[in-house]
Parts: C-alpha cells; sequence; structure tokens
C-alpha cells in the first residue's frame, strides 16, 4: 500500500525542474538552458529548443527544491484517503475536472540584430516556437512547433497588429495587417507559407498604395503602385518575379470568345488545394488535398446538406471540377467550417448558391 502512495506522489509537479522565464512582452516560458550563444540561451521545452536573447528576458527563475514526501503526503486532496492498514482501499475519487478553456494563440515579432527577425508564437501564455527570417525576409530557421489555428499579435498599447492563420505549421489562408489606428494595413493571402493570389497595401485612410498578384509565391501578374489621388504612378507585369511583356490586351477578348463557345470557364491559377469527387448512394464525397497531402473530407447528400466533415479545411475557396475539367463546385470555407457552396452547371453558369446554419443546406434566393 505504500508503494502506491509514493508512486503517486513522485508523479507530483514538485519532482520536476525547470527554469522559468519571464520575457518584456509578458509571455512565459518553461524550460531547460542547454546552451548560451551571442547573447542568446538555448532552452530546451516540452515544444522543442528555443532560442532566445537575453534582452528580452524580464526575469529568470529556479524552481525550489523539491518538497519531500512528507510535506507532498500533506499535501494530498482531501478527496484521497491515505491508510496503511491492511484491508482498507485507496478512495481516488476527485471532484469533476471543469473544462479548460480554449488556447490563447498569439505571436510577437522580435529583432535579434539589423540582419534578423524572429516570430515567437505563445499558446496561453507559454513560448512554444519560434521562426528566425533573414535580411530578404526568407525563412532561415523554425523552432519547436507551430500549432494550428488562428495567431493574433498586439501592439504595446494594446491595439490589434495582426491576425494569420497556421496549418502544418505554415501560413494559410488570409493575413491582415493594422495601423495602431485600427485601420487596415496589409491584406494577403497565403497557401502553405507563400504568397497566393492579391497583395495589397493601403495607407492610413484606406486609400489603395500598392497591389500585386502572386503564385507559388513568387510574382505573376501586374504589380501596381498608386498616388494619393488614386491614380497609377507605376505598373509593370511579372512572370515568377521577372519582369515580362505584358499580355496584348487585344487576345483577351478573343480568349473570353472562345471560352464562352466552348462553354468552359477560363483557366484559373492552381490554388494548391486539389478536390476528388466521388458519388455514394446518399450523395457526393468531396476529399481534400494540399499540395498532394490529405487535409480533410467532406460529405453532401443530395440536397447538398453537410452528412460529415473530417479534417482541417484551409479557409478560403476551393474549385471542385468534373473529370474534364469543368467547374461543378465551390466551397467556401472560414476556420473550419463550411459558409457557402455555389454549385454550377459544369463549366456553365451559376445554377445556385447555398449558406449552411447547423449544417443544413440553405439556398439563397435571387434578388
Amino acid at each position: 500500500m505504500k508503494l502506491l502512495i509514493y508512486t503517486f506522489i513522485l508523479l507530483l509537479p514538485g519532482f520536476c525542474r525547470a527554469d522559468t522565464f519571464i520575457l518584456k512582452d509578458g509571455a512565459k516560458l518553461e524550460g531547460e538552458v542547454t546552451g548560451e550563444m551571442d547573447g542568446a540561451l538555448l532552452v530546451k521545452t516540452k515544444y522543442g529548443s528555443l532560442t532566445i536573447n537575453k534582452s528580452d528576458i524580464q526575469e529568470q527563475k529556479s524552481d525550489p527544491a523539491p518538497a519531500s514526501p512528507a510535506e507532498l503526503t500533506a499535501a494530498l486532496p482531501a478527496a484521497i484517503a491515505v491508510s496503511t492498514e491492511t484491508g482498507i482501499e485507496i478512495s481516488t475519487a476527485l471532484p469533476e475536472a471543469a473544462v479548460a478553456p480554449a488556447p490563447k494563440l498569439t505571436f510577437q515579432t522580435v529583432f535579434p540584430s539589423s540582419m534578423t527577425r524572429q516570430l515567437v508564437y505563445i499558446e496561453s501564455g507559454l513560448a512554444i516556437a519560434t521562426e528566425t527570417f533573414d535580411a530578404n525576409g526568407v525563412l532561415a530557421l523554425t523552432e519547436g512547433s507551430i500549432g494550428d489555428g488562428t495567431y493574433t499579435e498586439y501592439y504595446p498599447e494594446g491595439g490589434l497588429k495582426t491576425v494569420k492563420t497556421m496549418m502544418s505549421g505554415k501560413a494559410n489562408g488570409t493575413l491582415k495587417a493594422f495601423f495602431p489606428s485600427g485601420a487596415l494595413q496589409i491584406e494577403a493571402y497565403y497557401l502553405a507559407g507563400g504568397k497566393e493570389g492579391p497583395f495589397k497595401f493601403f495607407t492610413e485612410d484606406g486609400k489603395l498604395l500598392m497591389e500585386a498578384a502572386y503564385k507559388n509565391d513568387r510574382l505573376n501578374g501586374w504589380k501596381k503602385e498608386f498616388g494619393p489621388d488614386g491614380k497609377t504612378v507605376s505598373e509593370f507585369y511579372y512572370i515568377d518575379d521577372q519582369l515580362a511583356r505584358p499580355p496584348d490586351p487585344r487576345a483577351v477578348p478573343a480568349a473570353a470568345a472562345a471560352a464562352a463557345e466552348a462553354k468552359t470557364v477560363p483557366a484559373e491559377p492552381e490554388s494548391g488545394i486539389t478536390v476528388k469527387v466521388a458519388r455514394q448512394a446518399r450523395g457526393e464525397l468531396f476529399t481534400f488535398r494540399l499540395n498532394g497531402k490529405y487535409v480533410g473530407k467532406v460529405r453532401l447528400d443530395k440536397e447538398f446538406n453537410l452528412i460529415s466533415q473530417e479534417g482541417k479545411i484551409p479557409d478560403g475557396t476551393i474549385k471542385a471540377y468534373t473529370e474534364d475539367g469543368r467547374l461543378q463546385k465551390e466551397f467556401v470555407y472560414l476556420k473550419n467550417v463550411l459558409k457557402t457552396l455555389n454549385v454550377y452547371e459544369p463549366g456553365g453558369p451559376l445554377k445556385a448558391e447555398y449558406t449552411y446554419v447547423e449544417n443544413e443546406a440553405v439556398k439563397k434566393t435571387a434578388p
């Protein structure tokens, strides 16, 4: 019986030792110092090894010496009856635990030197990972593990600075950055860590300052800059980050006419998310893959009601095509929730649009 009691005691937190670091931005990190170099500490945490600049540390605490078995026995919850008498059982009934709140996901931007920039990811006040970027903004090193979810960054005064979503350790979906006043400063879209789609900068009074088009994290399309009056001051056309000859505008109407005649939609840039469609007795099964990697699947019945969903599906619009390449459906996701479904005549006009209320498809009526 004593053996069981001491086994329980040895599992209590009093026997685990680690340093606690309080950072100047309010974040808290627990771990063991494993090395030091160039004014930075190497700290081993349960999330992996992280690098912390000494200048960012406000306070470092060492855990007190472990309590004695007698002290820990005295600290056992009252609901546990401890006895060494033969034939008497130990009751392990404890009050029902409260449901833990969802973790708060934030991140902070720090500058270890004039040549590097770091993003420190924080979950419920504890630093879990860092990303280090070089002077050109290229990701050079990731330490720790970045959990899936939407992360927010705040100004020292408390105002919202940045919002972005991470999936599988990389940025996915919409990224928005704000001025201290709360006005939108940057709006961009990411796919598997790279820019994908429009990238826009705004002035604090809401005027468009610059817009560019990206594909596979490279400039592909027009990059335009605008003056205070909204007029274009420069525009250049790019293909894979290289300046290129713009497409002949006279060819655009001809291409559109040819597409209409063929009853197909013009080709769009690959999003990196592909959809495999399988017909079933009750409806259809849609399997989503991001750069070839499975991320989730959705089952819809014949009235487009949501039967089931698995996995984590990135924010944004996902298009499903027929086997011969014609658009048939568009899924719009936000925070892994299906918000809208557009159903097309294969390769033709929009047939119907649905929103979802408790997984039930609600058809939108024409205005």
